[in-house]
Order: C-alpha cells, then structure tokens, then sequence
C-alpha cells in the first residue's frame, strides 16, 4: 500500500514515505494497529536507502502516528481508549471555528520579496492606478497558476480580485440581479450566503448526498416555478462536508445549465490543495461557467489575492463587479503573488500545506469517534456526524463550555432546510499539532459523554 501511495515528486524522499503513510490514514486504508513493512524489506521494494526508510519511520513516530516496538517492528500508533469527563477543560481555550490556514514555514522570503520590490519599481506598484482588470503580468501568473488545475485560461479572461470573497461578490453582482435566485449545495460557505444576503439575492438550497450536489435534484428546481439565475457550486473539498463531486455530476450539471440556459459559478476556494487531476466545471462547460479561487488557502489568510475567470464575452460586464466594489485589486498584493508563482514559491507552499494538512488530519486516527469524521488529507477541515443522542446545537454549546469554539452548523443551512446532526471542525486552527491534539482529546472526552436525555413534561 505505501508503494502505491507513493508521490515520485515529493523530495526528499522519506517525506514521500511520510506522505504515503500520512495519505494512507487520512484515506482510512491503513488500520490503526497494522504493521508496517520490516524498514530493510521498504527499501528494496522503493528502491531507497534503508536510512531514507528508517528517517521516515523515525519522524513517523515523533509526530505520533507509529509506535516502534525492538523485536517486533513498526505499527500504526493504538487508537485511545475510552476517555472520561475529567481533565476535559485545562483553562485553555481552542478556536475549531475561524477557517484559518497556517502560514508556510519559509524563513525570510517576505523580506526579500519586499526587498526585491523595492529595488524594481516600488513607488509605482504602490502609488500608481491599476486597471480594474489588474495588470497583464499578474494574470498571466495567474494563467499558469491555474493551468495546475485544469484551468486553460488566457490572460485576458482573468480579473483580478482582493481574495477569494471578493471574487465571489464580483461573480454574484455581475452574473445577477436584486431578488433573483442562486441555486447552491443545501449546504454552503457561510460568507457566500453573507455575500448574496448583502447583494440581495435569494439563494435555493440543492439537495446533496456525500459526494455533493444531486443533479436530479437540481433539474427538479429548474423545472419547477421558481426561475434559477445562476447555479453556484463548489465541487472541490466542498465547505463544510469536504464532498468531491464525480466528473459525471459535474457533465451533468453542466447539461443542465445548458438545457435551461444558465450561468455557472464555480468556486474553486477551498480545493487549491488538491494535486489530482479532476475536470472542472470550467473545462467542460467554460462558455457559461465563471471560475473563482483564491491563494489564500495555500499562502495564508493576509495574502488577498483571488480571480475571477469568465467567458470572454462575459469578461468587461465580469470586472464591473471589482470597479464598482473596490476600483481595482490591490497592485502590491498582487505582485508578490506573481513573483512567487514564477519563483516556484506557491508551489513549495502547496507541498507545506498539504504535509502540514494530512500530519493533522492524521491524529483523528487515534480517536474513537472523530476518526468516523469526513476528511481529506488535503483539506484543512472535517465534517462530522455527531452520535446518538447528540444534536448539533447541543454539541457546539458543550465545547464551548470546554473551551472550544465550533461553527454553529445552522450558519451553513440555506433556507430553512433540515439541520443535520453534524458539525465542521478546523483542524487548521490550532496554531500546532500538540494543540491540535489536545483540542482532538477534549472534543473525543465530550463525545464520549453524551447528555442525559431531558423533556419537559406535559
């Protein structure tokens, strides 16, 4: 199994070793308990050094998710017993709610960046008007930047925006009117429904299984008397349930927005990490479909640079939305982007992140409970299903009184639509994995003692 999850262009190589066993947990395919190959017996098998192989197996076990026994070999680290209430709250408090990325571990290169700048042409990025469509040179990064994913945009169909919010209100203000009605995932990411309350459009919740947005469900509310002006989906690491929807759906929803003729918003936001080869939307119907994204899940929070990708007779009606919200995205901001797609720095980024992402997504395999949660080894959140007799509300309350702060999981409903018994947890948040972890065993604690069922009585 670690051969087949083997990436040949992780370097060095133990760090691949690393992501193939982190990869591995993260994808439910090792059990907690199962040995690991003999480190000589690896190492022919990959073709390594068997010092490569004990450096991973080595680091493995510092991070926790091995444990070496002399004489008897190297296994996926023992999931945890049975907790009790006591110990739950230590006094400190954990934030599992705000959606905030690390930043990449790359010492000094903001400095230089700046310095660098400086040097060139400082006054004139920072003084100067940028065209509402931001500068050629940053779209054409962004052009190659987004030809990782798919993405074959030209320079000239690219706008430049302030982040990925802001791509999403420039989508939303342009591609529609006051009152008319945004079909999306029943449930959604909270500031695009922040974003569309704002702008005063409705929005019509999608029915969704584990893989995302039915598309039978979606023809039914076309068909149906309410005219749907714009579908807005996300079909990468959907927020908050982590869905991936198939290449069919995607064709299917595709033909649908044909058949009634309409608009396509794709976000892209939260499956920048992603390094599988999944067809977007865009690709397969990228005359009605606007493409939005961001480098703020790959760079960190304070790095506001997102576009917008539109068909190119859409694209001057397109960056009206940036002329009439901000008159132009921030020429700076975007010429640090630019000089770190170039210099390969998103890149090592991309490959921090997605380490620094399955090395948390990793430690839920020692817990009972939250290890059921939907995860991906490449994103920064889970979807849990709460067990019985816990109720969303009830649960996001109780680790509140713990010290950790949860989303209230009605803040992603559209409508008034069903509540699930499920909440999202950001393991992205705490500031490190031992933190991460002692969040992890708090919530497991709670968890594992429910409340007393309670009514009132007649």
């Amino acid at each position: 199994m670690i051969e087949k999850l083997i990436q040949s262009d992780i370097k060095p190589r133990y760090k691949a070793i690393i992501a193939a066993v982190v990869d591995g947990l993260a994808q439910r395919k090792f059990a907690v308990g199962e040995k690991l190959p003999p480190q000589r017996e690896l190492a022919h098998t990959l073709g390594y050094a068997i010092a490569t192989v004990g450096r991973a197996y080595s680091e493995l076990e510092q991070m926790g998710i091995v444990r070496s026994h002399i004489g008897r070999g190297t296994y996926i680290a023992e999931i945890k017993t049975k907790l009790s209430p006591s110990g739950v709250n230590s006094g400190r408090l954990y934030d599992m709610q705000t959606y905030r990325v690390p930043v990449a571990d790359i010492p000094g290169l903001v400095a230089e960046t700046l310095r660098a700048i400086a040097s060139d042409d400082a006054a004139r990025l920072v003084l100067e008007n940028c065209p509402t469509q931001g500068e050629y040179a940053h779209r054409s990064a962004l052009s190659d930047w987004l030809a990782q994913s798919g993405i074959n945009a030209r320079p000239d169909d690219i706008i430049v925006t302030n982040g990925g919010q802001h791509a999403t209100m420039c989508a939303l203000s342009t591609i529609t009117h006051p009152g008319q009605t945004i079909a999306t995932e029943e449930l959604t990411d909270p500031r695009m429904k922040s974003v569309a309350g704002y702008l005063d459009r409705q929005l019509a919740g999608v029915e969704m299984d584990a893989k995302g947005m039915l598309p039978d469900a979606l023809e039914a509310l076309c068909k149906g008397g309410r005219r749907i002006s714009a579908i807005y989906c996300t079909p990468r690491n959907q927020n908050p349930t982590n869905a991936v929807l198939p290449y069919e759906r995607r064709v299917a929803i595709a033909e649908i927005a044909e058949k009634y003729d309409i608009p396509i918003i794709e976000s892209d936001i939260y499956g920048t990490l992603r390094q599988d080869e999944e067809q977007p939307i865009f690709s397969i119907a990228p005359h009605r479909t606007h493409f939005v994204t961001s480098l703020g899940r790959i760079a960190g929070p304070g790095m506001k640079v997102g576009c917008m990708v539109s068909p190119p007779e859409s694209v001057m009606r397109s960056q009206s939305g940036v002329g009439m919200s901000t008159g132009a995205s921030s020429r700076l901001q975007a010429e640090i982007a630019a000089r770190w797609i170039r210099d390969g720095h998103i890149r090592k980024m991309v490959a921090w992140q997605q380490d620094d992402a399955q090395a948390r997504v990793a430690l839920l395999a020692a817990y009972p409970t939250l290890a059921n949660a939907v995860s991906l080894p490449n994103s920064p959140h889970i979807w849990l299903g709460l067990p019985d007799p816990w109720r969303s509300e009830e649960f996001v309350d109780a680790a509140a009184a713990h010290g950790i702060a949860i989303a209230p999981t009605h803040s992603f409903v559209v409508g008034r639509r069903h509540i699930p018994h499920a909440v999202r947890i950001v393991l992205g948040s705490p500031p490190t994995l031992e933190d991460l972890d002692a969040a992890l065993d708090r919530l497991e604690r709670i968890l594992q003692n429910p409340p007393r069922p309670h009514g009132r009585s007649a």
